[in-house]
């Protein structure tokens, strides 16, 4: 019945019965050897005895003289442990016996060997009697055990005083290893227990995080599974409430209906009011819908929702909420709070475009091309409403008034945000009909030594409109990049400074001319790159050693190991790749070891104050000296002021570009310079 106990009454018991075990096993193995070493002295002693009285042993027998017997026996006598000896002929007859005790002899039938077995009876002993090499006769010894009786009680004595001990030793023994292994079982037990009993799955047993016991071990693994208990409960209810919210959903679409549309409204108020951030909601109204319902029926109007809905969700994200409130009426709340207003908008302007290309595609409606368009209502919070009610009528209205403007377009709620847009949108149209027209021109900005000699130019992209009005690359460039729109134009400016450069060499520019041009993040992103701009330069036929690439840090953020690889293949082809507006990013330290650079240009950020601002002095002397670390050529952008000039002299730069040697300049007016071998000094 012991395994019924708890673990601490077995852990006495254990330990109680192991102590006596080990006592009593220990008393019977020191039995054993000491009687086993008492046998072997006392077949020492009477080897030796033998030995020594072997003459008169051989005396006695030949010659019977009538002192021996006294003189035998006295020797004999000496020895207490002897009880009995007798002195016989070959043929077995005794013709001397002793007895120690004076008891009647009892003649004892022997074998030949010294000892009979360990046993409590007495040993015995036979020795032949050996005279002149011959045997005369045989000695026979019966040795007492009663040293075994000795033994036992000495034994037992000690067991007395053993047990008692060991029975206290055990229960300190077994205090400890309670301690030790007995409590922290328990308390794990206990922690279960109150676990199960409060179904409280969130707790945690407390670990010491230097304990690296099997406890410690347990209690760890019990957490990891209470910590599976907890996430399997959250799943389930979330499993419960998003089986709830399957109630929230349009039923024709499977977009979000209004219920749950405001439900998200209200947490992404609440969020955006509490952590300072900003979003927008989007009200799409097709355009002319209800002539398609009464024309063709509710079916087809159906069929086209459901299509539309679908597009809808392909562009946004999980984070959105689309939803449908009835009709042909959509809402997207967006999911992606942003930290200021003027984010928000470059978001919405970017969404605007893909709403706008995706629903400027065909959709087929019951066998026929159906052409849609929509009116789109922009609002913003938490700035201008703090509930879900003021969002829906703003948005509304401003959907209204996308209406009022002649449909197929958007209006932002807040007036300046709206110009902002008009400004975006105006300029993306300018900017596609300037790359069919041909409205921009590349203007070359000499880079050149301490003295003036030139050694290269950068390509600057400018645009010039039909009527002669230039748009400067600050107001073009971002919306460029916003539109996908840099891709074309990136692909104009390497083939134009490709052709500049080939014109340049034929007519003899110096050796070691180079031509720097600029690259987008989008444009170096793309796979086909490297490829593009091989291919291109074989066709062109100008030595890829005469080009240098530059690039900015934005390139690196997303895919380090990508940049690297292209850098590498394009300085295996034989161009050169430089870091324009070094130290402006964020990533500059952290990349910089690793891109595979031949130049670093030092913004002219840093260059315009660096002979009265100490900071500015600092940034550039020290990416100078980075720079040369890293064996990387540097140019000195911006450089306008004698004083700018010697300080980056002073500190090892070589390379310089501003308005202090050169403005930028058409290509033609470049060439004459070239070719005039014009020096300023």
């Amino acid at each position: 019945m012991l395994r019924f106990l708890s673990i601490r009454y077995q852990f006495v018991a254990l330990m109680m019965v192991l102590a006596v075990t080990l006592i009593f096993a220990y008393t019977a193995v020191m039995y054993f050897l000491e009687r086993e070493r008492y046998i072997d002295v006392s077949v020492q002693e009477i080897e030796v005895l033998s030995q020594a009285l072997e003459h008169d042993y051989a005396e006695l027998i030949l010659l019977a003289p009538p002192t021996s017997k006294r003189e035998i026996v006295r020797k004999w006598r000496l020895f207490p442990n002897i009880l009995q000896a007798d002195i016989e002929l070959p043929s077995g007859e005794s013709i001397m016996h002793f007895n120690s005790r004076d008891t009647k002899h009892e003649r004892v039938q022997l074998s030949v060997n010294k000892s009979a077995g360990i046993t409590h009876r007495p040993l015995q002993f036979n020795y032949p009697v050996i005279s002149v090499g011959k045997q005369v006769g045989w000695v026979r010894y019966i040795v007492s055990t009663e040293h075994h009786q000795a033994l036992v009680s000495k034994l037992m004595s000690s067991l007395l005083v053993s047990i008692p001990v060991a029975m206290l030793l055990a229960i300190g023994l077994t205090c400890y290893l309670q301690r030790v292994f007995v409590n922290p079982m328990r308390d794990i037990m206990l922690n279960i227990s109150t676990t199960v009993e409060r179904q409280d799955y969130a707790r945690s047993i407390v670990v010491n995080s230097r304990d690296r016991s099997e406890f410690a071990g347990l209690s760890r693994s019990f957490n990891a599974l209470l910590t599976r208990v907890q996430s399997s409960l959250e799943a389930a209810k979330k499993s419960q409430a998003y089986a709830q919210e399957l109630a929230h959903y349009d039923e024709l679409t499977g977009l979000a209906n209004r219920r749950l549309l405001i439900e998200h409204m209200e947490y992404m108020l609440d969020l955006a009011s509490r952590d300072k951030r900003h979003g927008a909601l989007l009200f799409i109204d097709l355009d002319n819908f209800k002539t398609l319902n009464d024309s063709r029926g509710h079916a087809a109007g159906d069929d086209l929702l459901k299509q539309v809905a679908a597009s809808l969700k392909s562009i946004f994200r999980k984070e959105d909420t689309v939803a449908r409130l009835g009709g042909d009426e959509f809402v997207i709340l967006s999911g992606r709070l942003e930290d200021s207003e003027e984010a928000v908008a470059n978001q919405i302007h970017s969404l605007m475009l893909k709403l706008r290309h995706v629903l400027s595609e065909i959709f087929i409606v019951q066998g026929e091309v159906y052409h849609l368009t929509a009116s789109i209502g922009i609002t913003t919070f938490p700035g201008l409403a703090n509930s879900s009610s003021e969002l829906m009528k703003q948005a509304d209205a401003a959907m209204y008034q996308a209406k009022e403007a002649g449909r197929d377009g958007y209006r932002f709620y807040q007036p300046e945000m709206q110009a902002a847009a008009d400004a975006r949108l105006h300029i993306e149209r300018a900017l596609r009909y300037a790359i069919t027209a041909g409205e921009f021109e590349l203007f070359y900005q000499p880079q050149v030594d301490e003295f003036g000699r030139i050694l290269g130019a950068e390509a600057l992209l400018r645009w010039f409109k039909t009527g002669g009005e230039m748009v400067s690359p600050a107001d073009f460039i971002p919306v460029a990049e916003l539109t996908g729109l840099i891709l074309p134009i990136g692909d104009w400016v390497l083939r134009r400074g490709f052709v500049q450069l080939k014109q340049w060499i034929d007519e003899g520019v110096n050796e070691g001319f180079n031509v720097s041009i600029n690259i987008s993040p989008l444009q170096f992103q793309q796979d086909v790159f490297v490829a593009n701009i091989k291919d291109l330069l074989f066709e062109i036929g100008v030595p890829a050693s005469s080009i240098t690439l530059e690039v900015t840090e934005g390139i690196a953020i997303s895919d380090i190991q990508s940049t690297v690889d292209k850098m590498n293949e394009l300085r295996e082809i034989g161009f050169n790749v430089s870091m324009d507006d070094f130290g402006t990013g964020y990533s500059s330290l952290t990349y910089l070891k690793k891109l595979p650079l031949n130049e670093l240009k030092i913004d002219q950020s840093f260059v315009r104050d660096l002979d009265v601002d100490k900071a500015d002095a600092e940034l550039a002397s020290t990416i100078i000296a980075m720079a040369k670390n890293l064996n990387l050529e540097v140019v000195a952008e911006g450089v306008e002021k004698d004083s700018q000039l010697r300080f980056l002299c002073r500190h090892g730069c070589t390379v310089f570009q501003g308005y202090y040697f050169y403005k930028p300049m058409r290509a033609e007016d470049l060439s004459e310079l070239l070719l005039g071998n014009l020096i300023i000094i």
